[in-house]
């Protein structure tokens, strides 16, 4: 059996990954800054609900509406809409400053969502939402109120992206007046408000 002393294997082993240390040592300032991870309190235009007070805040600064989006892992029609069409409106920079979007995946336990001093499941959450069907997209203003009736189900998936584009349009119209009959008609009643305590239940 031939044996390699340890000094000489780390050697062997060493020799052909010099020129990766070397080319990692001389990676440019410009691209090392490219790759740096995001900073902790950078807010994500797409990510799972946490803390509803926070982004209301974010609402209000910005003037923008969020698309709240109730999905789950069982649901096909789910991951279509969050990977062809909502995923779709993350990557595109001419969404960047109309919404924010966030996710409830009402068959997981995490993440805990903040809203009104308690922590609550997703599926819990969903509940006081009056959530009973999955996909479902609602629009909500920067005063917390929902704006525009919900999106509930895919009926026509080639159409969905429209039915998408109308109610963010709608949305925005709502924050500049909140009086237009688009921002009530056709939502579920009671109408949901993520900035009080008074919300439906199933």
């Amino acid at each position: 059996m031939f044996h390699i002393k340890p000094t000489r294997l780390a050697a062997l082993l060493l020799v052909p990954m010099a020129p990766m240390f070397l080319l990692g040592m001389a990676t440019p300032p410009s691209q090392a800054e490219e790759e740096a991870p995001p900073a902790d309190n950078a807010v994500l235009m797409m990510d799972d609900l946490r803390d509803v007070s926070a982004d209301l805040e974010l609402l209000q600064e910005r003037q923008i509406p969020m698309l709240l989006f109730f999905h789950a892992t069982y649901c096909s029609y789910c991951q279509t809409v969050d990977e062809e069409f909502l995923q779709t409106m993350a990557e595109d920079e001419a969404y960047h400053d109309r919404l924010i979007i966030r996710r409830v995946e009402i068959d997981s336990p995490s993440p805990e969502i903040q809203w009104q001093g308690v922590s609550y499941t997703p599926v819990e959450f969903a509940r006081l939402q009056g959530v009973q069907l999955v996909p479902q997209v609602m629009f909500f203003g920067p005063n917390g109120k929902q704006v525009v009736d919900e999106l509930k189900g895919v009926t026509v998936p080639d159409f969905y992206p429209q039915y998408l584009e109308q109610r963010l349009e709608a949305a925005e119209r709502c924050i500049d007046d909140p009086t237009l009959e688009v921002c009530t008609d056709g939502i579920d009643q009671p109408r949901r408000d993520l900035a009080t305590e008074e919300s439906p239940t199933t």
